[in-house]
């Protein structure tokens, strides 16, 4: 009787029979001396392909981690075979993979549970297969509040919501082959039902994956990440990271309705430093100069219940983009051009980029609102319209910024100092915008007051 993994619902996770009258076998089934095999795995990691140098000349490399319901395991292509293969396969996909070089693996470098790892050769086949029957993506997930027990450098699963994410930022490569280049990164902070929060660290294509300007808490899931014990504790993506936003998978919406109905309005304590985390703090406009905010390291995040009481619109308000991007793009003669991507955009919008004045009892301040926060403050006139009542010299221009003027909203801003013209300048920018709930708002004031009796 042969073992359950040929039999096809076995540890190793086979799916279909191979084509050649064989069986697929599992990934952790794979050893050193294994002759012809055929496995059925997901791409879960494609890395950057690198150049290399060494007596024999110069090369390029890259490598993938691949994934079935027993494990995963790391796979590696040189020259012809990565210029074709690197650039033809997909992440998430799943492909019934056959042919390769089989050793030992590189702990090293290598975080992946096979022992073993496989150079792929020209003899090596990758054929697409249907993703119905196929492995899925196995997490094991960790609360935020267990990573405390975890050592440095441990590598794990976790699944969380984006509560903050900071802007993009960068740090420059100090050693290797890339040293004096610069990296891109972003962090976030990571809450869940543990009532504890952490923050991690994005690198590369993954901090696109979220935006300072999202205000929905999404939700991430995150497969082999790996902890820190820099500033307490902290998470890191690497290059076998796999992230997923919003994954269509029970836990994850069981903890998206928890955030969204208690969650958001809970207070956390921070595993990464810095106290505790939770609602950003409600801040009077006065508060902005006399707190000193933003003047620190980090932004500041706050909350403001203020009257817009001007919207700056005699210059600049909009800017034309790529749909696609959300970049600027440049007239040339009739056709819209985008420079990042060295192509004419037939059909771009124009998308706000406003400067509001909002006041509470306190004072005013200025604001810069961008397309999506923007439109809620002007019932949802698009940038494109309001360019056609203006190039019309249509009175719903003016008209539109007048009505919504003087109206109530609670503003959750973020505050950084900012160099403009060699000076420095505290800019507020709108990351959400919410109509005044004053059923809301007078339970927050008897909630203060009963803070005051007690």
């Amino acid at each position: 009787t042969p073992p359950p993994w040929l039999l096809g619902k076995g540890r190793g996770g086979v799916t279909e029979r191979d084509q050649g009258g064989g069986q697929a076998m599992s990934i952790m089934d794979i050893h050193p001396f294994t002759g012809n095999f055929t496995i059925i795995a997901r791409v879960t990691v494609k890395g950057p392909v690198r150049t290399y140098k060494n007596a024999k000349g110069e090369g390029r490399v890259g490598s993938i981690d691949l994934m079935d319901g027993s494990g995963d395991l790391k796979g590696t292509f040189f020259n012809d075979e990565c210029d074709k293969w690197m650039q033809a396969l997909e992440v998430n996909k799943v492909y019934k993979v056959r042919g390769g070089q089989i050793k030992n693996a590189n702990k090293q470098y290598n975080q992946c549970k096979s022992d073993i790892e496989i150079t792929f050769g020209r003899d090596s086949t990758f054929e697409p297969v249907s993703d119905t029957d196929a492995p899925k993506v196995t997490y094991h997930f960790a609360d935020i509040a267990q990573i405390e027990q975890y050592d440095p450098q441990t590598v794990m699963d976790i699944l969380a919501i984006v509560q903050r994410a900071d802007p993009v930022g960068s740090v420059t490569v100090k050693s290797g082959a890339n040293a004096g280049n610069q990296l891109a990164k972003r962090e976030i902070v990571l809450v869940d039902k543990s009532m504890k929060t952490i923050r991690l660290t994005l690198w590369d294509e993954n901090i696109h994956l979220v935006s300072e300007n999202d205000a929905h808490s999404p939700c991430i899931a995150i497969k082999s990440v790996r902890v820190s014990d820099f500033g307490g504790r902290s998470l890191s993506t690497t290059r076998s990271s796999m992230v997923e936003m919003n994954p269509d998978i029970p836990a994850a919406h069981a903890l998206k309705g928890w955030y969204e109905h208690a969650g958001k309005n809970t207070n956390f304590a921070s595993l990464s430093g810095g106290g505790s985390s939770g609602k950003d703090p409600r801040k009077f406009i006065q508060d902005i100069k006399n707190d000193n905010l933003g003047q620190g390291d980090k932004p500041d995040y706050f909350t403001s219940r203020c009257w817009v009481t001007y919207f700056k619109h005699d210059g600049t308000y909009c800017y034309v983009a790529n749909p696609e991007n959300k970049r600027k793009v440049v007239q040339q003669g009739d056709n819209w051009f985008d420079e990042s991507l060295n192509k004419v955009i037939d059909n771009p919008e124009r998308r706000y980029v406003l400067s509001i004045s909002a006041s509470d009892h306190t004072g005013s301040a200025w604001f810069s609102a961008f397309n999506d926060e923007a439109l809620k403050l002007l019932s949802g006139k698009t940038a494109d319209e309001m360019n056609e009542f203006k190039e019309n010299n249509d009175p719903q221009f003016e008209a539109t910024f007048a009505e919504n003027t003087f109206r109530p909203y609670v503003l959750k801003a973020r505050c950084k100092v900012e160099m403009w013209q060699d000076e420095a300048r505290v800019k507020s920018t709108v990351v959400s915008v919410t109509p005044l709930d004053f059923r809301e708002g007078c339970q927050e004031l008897l909630q203060l007051i009963n803070g005051y009796r007690s």
